[in-house]
C-alpha cells in the first residue's frame, strides 16, 4: 500500500502486529516505509508523515541521487559487480559445457555459456549464476565467521537462515534464529562482520540498549563507522 505526503511523494505503509509505535524506514531497495501498529488511526499515520515531510523529501532526494548512480545491468560483458567490497568486471564467453560456470579471478567475474544459447536465455543464465554464486559464497562465509565471533561469545542459537530481505541485513527471531541477506558478500568483509555479530548480540540483548552496543563493541570496535559505510553505500549491493 502507498501514502501521499503534502508534498505528493510516495511512501510506502505497512502495518504490522510487532510495531509498537509508527517508524520510518529505508528498505535496501531505496524505498521509503512507513510502519504502524495495527490499530494505529488514519489521523495518527497523517499526522506522523505531517510532522516528517521534511526528513522524507531530504530521503527521496537522495534515493534519487543513489538512482543516478546505481549500475544498470545488462548481464553482458563488461557489467560491474561487486564482491567482498571490491568492483569486479563480467566477462560472458562461449563453451560447449550445457550447464554455466563461473569463477572470479583477480578482478574479474568470468561466466561460461553454452555456445548455442538465445540471448534472452544467456541474460537469464547470466544473472541466476551469478546469484547461485553469490548465495553459496554468502553461506560458506557467514557461517564461518558466525564461528569465529562465538569463540568469543559463546552464545546459543539454532537455525541460519539466508534470504533477500527487501529492509534488513540481517535479523534475530526470538527463537534464536538467525537470518541474513546474500547480498552481504557484496560488501566489504568488515561489514559482513558487523552485521554477523549485530545479529549474533541480540540472542543476548533483543533491543539496542547500550548494553546492547557495549556487546557488539567487545568484537567490532568501529561499528560506527562500519554503519555509515553500509547506510551510504547499500545501493551498489545488488544484482
Amino acid at each position: 500500500m502507498e501514502l501521499m505526503t503534502k508534498s505528493n511523494q510516495r511512501v510506502c505503509f505497512r502495518r504490522s502486529r510487532r510495531a509498537r509505535y509508527l517508524r520510518l524506514q529505508m528498505d535496501n531497495e531505496g524505498k521509503i516505509i512507513l510502519v504502524a501498529p495495527l490499530l494505529t488511526p488514519k489521523w495518527t499515520i497523517n499526522s506522523f508523515l505531517k510532522k516528517h515531510t521534511s526528513w522524507i523529501e531530504k530521503q527521496l532526494k537522495k534515493i534519487e541521487k543513489q538512482k543516478q548512480l546505481r549500475p544498470e545491468f545488462k548481464y553482458r560483458t563488461g557489467d560491474k559487480f561487486y564482491y567482498f567490497g571490491e568492483p569486479v568486471t563480467l566477462e560472458v564467453s562461449p563453451s560447449d559445457r550445457k550447464r554455466p560456470a563461473i569463477r572470479i579471478r583477480k578482478n574479474q567475474m568470468l561466466i561460461t555459456l553454452h555456445q548455442n544459447i538465445s540471448k534472452s536465455d544467456g541474460v537469464t543464465a547470466v544473472k541466476k549464476t551469478i546469484e547461485q554464486f553469490y548465495r553459496k559464497k554468502a553461506e560458506e562465509v557467514i557461517h564461518d565467521r558466525l564461528q569465529f565471533f562465538n569463540e568469543h561469545y559463546d552464545f546459543c542459537y539454532n537455525r541460519v537462515t539466508l534470504r533477500n530481505q527487501k529492509s534488513r541485513w540481517g535479523s534475530c527471531s526470538r527463537l534464536k534464529n538467525l537470518n541474513f541477506n546474500w547480498r552481504l558478500i557484496m560488501a566489504p568483509i568488515e561489514v559482513i562482520d558487523y552485521v554477523v555479530v549485530h545479529e549474533m548480540c541480540h540472542l543476548k540483548e533483543m533491543n539496542h540498549s547500550a548494553r546492547y552496543w557495549n556487546l557488539v563493541a567487545e568484537t567490532i570496535p568501529g561499528y560506527k563507522e562500519v554503519r555509515k559505510w553500509l547506510k551510504k553505500y547499500h545501493y551498489l549491493l545488488t544484482i
